[in-house]
């Protein structure tokens, strides 16, 4: 009977030992938000360096000088000098162009179980402008968090430039909804509607602002092109257009393109004086038709420009160019001037990324600085749990304590903290003799700090009294199981 007390109590430690591992494990899945709409997937973002002073920053690392191809992770950071232009493109399609003088975080970035996507960042200062896909399932997400508001879309485009004191969202395409805190009613806030055309100044610690038409462009270019596919490169490097397995790429702010039939029109708002390139994709290694392009120039309160009698662009190696620039006069009025073929070689190609496909958070590795990685998801720390043997009581205890020190802190989020999800109940296994009196307050605290509003089980045992100890030998006098 007394060897049968120890095969007992150790089975009790064993089993204690795993409820505790198995809390550890709760804690980690609430933390990583698993359940319900759990991360299922991670998603690399891709950098892609247009021009000018580009910096990145790892998790909690310092800023270093991005490279063009780059791949972001949640927790990264990117920051832009006075000359400095990139372009994010998330894992589902979406664009981020970024321009100078901005710094922008990335909260989130990943795909549900549900196949949904979440995507969330922080922009403390500068311009961003974003061409969003469709978001398809109703738990998806698209948000932007700056100062003043936190702008939320589900497939548009738009722009946001943020500073300390005020935030203003401009659309484009679609309807962003600019959520605004009321500071005259603490707790409570304010969605408005920021639709095509218009635009949302919103000042800080402010109440909501209405939106209001958007004011015309100083200058308007609009470019277009005899064929299927073309990408319009602007003077500061960004990309616009339809490439030759059909993607619409959009990166110049304010920018929109569009199919009318065999054509591709661009149209670009406020451009600056200089170089604009115009490149097509071959059909195929014979193709050496010439391709129409027409160049529309329209400003304020001034006559307008175009140029359709040099739009014919002459065949390449395996892309087809033109170019014009872009120059005012002394009067103030633009005058365009065709590039001959030395300048159009010299014109820069566009720059584009391909969307990284989601892939498990446990094979996850997103950027080429694994020491200032964001945390590690809760699937990646469960599967390196270690797993209960029959090795010593001492060694089973230590793993679960160096684990549960191990696992990373969830990095606090910006946006509005969601309801949790329910704490998973944990099934205790059935004991095969009643529990002690000094037992039964470590499996109490055990199971109520994983679920303190568990009921007791109908059909519990009760709880022995101690055993007496012999006084002769001084060891537990035996009992007889009833």
């Amino acid at each position: 009977m007394w060897e049968a007390f120890l095969v007992g109590g150790r089975a009790l430690r064993f089993a204690a030992v795993v409820v505790a591992l198995g809390f550890v494990l709760a804690l980690v899945a609430s933390a990583a938000g698993l359940g319900g709409n759990a991360k299922a997937f991670g998603a690399g973002t891709t950098l892609t360096v247009l021009s000018g002073d580009v910096t990145v920053r790892h998790g909690s690392g310092d800023f270093a000088p991005a490279a063009d191809g780059e791949v972001l992770s949640e927790g990264d950071a990117i920051r832009t000098g006075p000359d400095g232009r990139a372009v994010l493109t998330y894992f589902e399609g979406s664009t981020v162009t970024i321009e100078p003088a901005t710094e922008l975080a990335i909260d989130s970035a990943n795909s549900t179980a549900d196949g949904g996507t979440v995507v969330l960042m922080t922009q403390s200062v500068g311009r961003t402008w974003h061409v969003v896909t469709k978001l398809i399932t109703s738990g998806s997400k698209y948000e932007v968090r700056t100062p003043a508001s936190t702008a939320s879309v589900r497939g548009t485009e738009f722009q946001v430039d943020a500073d300390d004191a005020t935030t203003t969202v401009t659309t484009t395409e679609g309807t962003v909804m600019a959520h605004v805190e009321d500071p005259v009613q603490p707790g409570t806030a304010v969605d408005v509607p920021v639709t095509a055309g218009t635009t949302q100044t919103q000042p800080r610690n402010a109440p909501p602002a209405p939106a209001r038409t958007a004011p015309e462009p100083e200058r308007k270019v609009t470019v277009t092109v005899g064929s299927t596919n073309t990408l319009i490169v602007d003077p500061l490097g960004r990309a616009n257009g339809v490439t030759k397995d059909g993607k619409v790429v959009v990166q110049t702010p304010g920018a929109q393109v569009r199919r009318e039939g065999d054509k591709v029109v661009v149209t670009l708002p406020n451009l600056p004086d200089g170089k604009l390139a115009t490149r097509v994709d071959k059909k195929d290694a014979n193709d050496d038709t010439d391709v129409n392009v027409t160049t529309k120039v329209e400003e304020k309160g001034r006559a307008t420009v175009v140029d359709d009698n040099k739009a014919v662009v002459k065949s390449g190696s395996d892309k087809k160019s033109a170019g014009v620039e872009l120059k005012r006069n002394n009067g103030g009025t633009t005058e365009e001037r065709q590039l001959d073929d030395t300048e159009k070689k010299l014109l820069p190609a566009a720059k584009t990324a391909i969307p990284q496909a989601p892939s498990r958070k446990s094979d996850h590795t997103a950027s080429p600085a694994p020491s200032h990685r964001a945390a590690p998801s809760a699937e990646r720390t469960a599967s390196s749990a270690p797993k209960a043997t029959q090795g010593a009581e001492a060694t089973r205890t230590a793993e679960a304590t160096r684990t549960a020190e191990a696992t990373p802190k969830p990095t606090p989020r910006l946006l509005a903290t969601p309801s949790l999800p329910a704490t998973p109940r944990v099934e205790a296994t059935p004991r095969t003799e009643p529990v002690t009196k000094q037992e039964a307050p470590m499996r109490a605290a055990s199971i109520m700090s994983i679920q303190e509003t568990q009921s007791p089980e109908p059909n519990a045992k009760p709880v022995t009294a101690p055993r007496k100890l012999d006084p002769a030998t001084h060891t537990p006098k035996p009992t007889h199981r009833r």
